[in-house]
C-alpha cells in the first residue's frame, strides 16, 4: 500500500506499507504529477519503514513515470528517506550521481521529525529564466561549433541547435562543440519524445572531437563529469570564468 500526503505547501509525503502493487504507482502519479508539473522547489519524505516488497507490474509503472516526468525531477531540492533498512544507505550513493541536483538523505525510524525538518527547510524559488533558449555563438566553419543556453530549451530551439551540427556531420570528420550557459531553466518535454532528436545526438558522439561546457550549474557540471568518462570524446567543464581557456582547448585539438 501506498499514501500520498501534502504536509505543507511544496512538501510531500510518500508513506510505503507493505508490497507495492500498481496502483500504488497509479496513485502516486495522480496526486504527484501537478505538483511536478508545477513550481518548484519541492521536498519529498518516501517513508519505508514498513516496505517489504513491490510487484513486477508495479515496477514497471514507476519506471514509465519516473521517465516520463524526466524533465521534472529537478524540481525536488530535497529528498528525505526513512528505513532502518542498511539497503537504503547503500542506493543512495547510486542516486547521487545520477540526481545530483537533489539533496538526498537517510534517516531512521526514529527520526522522522528531523526528516521532515530537512525536506521542508527548501531553496528559494529561483525567478525564471528570461532568456531567449539557445543562441548560435559559432557555425562550426573553423572547426567549432558553439552555443549558448540562457532560459528554457523549446524543440524549436534544438532545431536551431540541430541543423548546423548535421551540416558538419555529412563527413567522416571530427567536430568540437562547445556550449555556454548563461541562465538554463530546463527543456520542454517534448523533446525527450522527438525520435529525430535522438537519433541526432547518437549520430553526433561519433563526430565529436572535444567538447566544452561552461558555466554549468554544479549538479550538472557533477553529472557532465561521469557522463563524460563514458564517452568517445574528450568533455571538460569550465567554470564560468574560464570562457577563455574553454574556447583555447576546443580550438587547440
Amino acid at each position: 500500500m501506498l499514501k500520498v500526503r501534502e504536509l505543507k505547501s511544496n512538501v510531500w509525503e510518500l508513506t510505503m506499507d507493505g508490497v507495492l502493487e500498481k496502483r500504488d504507482i497509479e496513485t502516486m502519479e495522480r496526486e504527484l504529477t501537478p505538483a511536478l508539473k508545477g513550481d518548484g522547489p519541492l521536498g519529498l519524505i518516501v517513508r519505508a519503514e514498513g516496505w517489504k516488497d513491490i510487484t513486477a507490474d508495479a515496477m514497471a509503472e514507476d519506471a514509465k513515470f519516473e521517465f516520463g516526468m524526466l524533465a521534472q525531477w529537478s524540481k525536488i531540492a530535497k529528498m528525505a528517506i526513512v528505513t532502518d533498512l542498511q539497503a537504503f544507505a547503500a542506493m543512495l550513493k547510486w542516486i547521487d550521481p545520477i540526481l545530483p541536483m537533489i539533496d538526498v538523505k537517510a534517516f531512521g525510524s526514529a527520526d522522522v521529525a528531523a526528516a521532515k525538518a530537512f525536506v521542508s527547510d527548501l531553496p528559494a524559488k529561483q525567478a525564471a529564466a528570461s532568456g531567449s533558449g539557445v543562441t548560435l555563438l559559432s557555425d562550426g566553419k573553423d572547426g567549432v561549433l558553439a552555443y549558448e543556453i540562457n532560459g528554457r530549451i523549446t524543440p524549436d530551439d534544438v532545431d536551431k541547435l540541430l541543423a548546423p551540427l548535421e551540416a558538419r556531420m555529412k563527413g567522416d570528420g571530427k567536430i568540437n562543440l562547445l556550449v555556454r550557459i548563461k541562465d538554463y531553466d530546463g527543456f520542454d518535454p517534448a523533446i525527450l519524445t522527438d525520435g529525430s532528436v535522438m537519433g541526432s545526438k547518437m549520430s553526433a558522439i561519433t563526430h565529436l572531437g572535444r567538447y566544452a561546457v561552461v558555466g554549468a550549474p554544479k549538479w550538472m557540471a557533477a553529472m557532465g563529469s561521469t557522463v563524460g568518462a563514458m564517452m568517445p570524446f574528450e568533455m571538460r567543464m569550465f567554470d564560468a570564468s574560464e570562457d577563455d581557456a574553454a574556447w583555447a582547448w576546443v580550438r587547440d585539438a
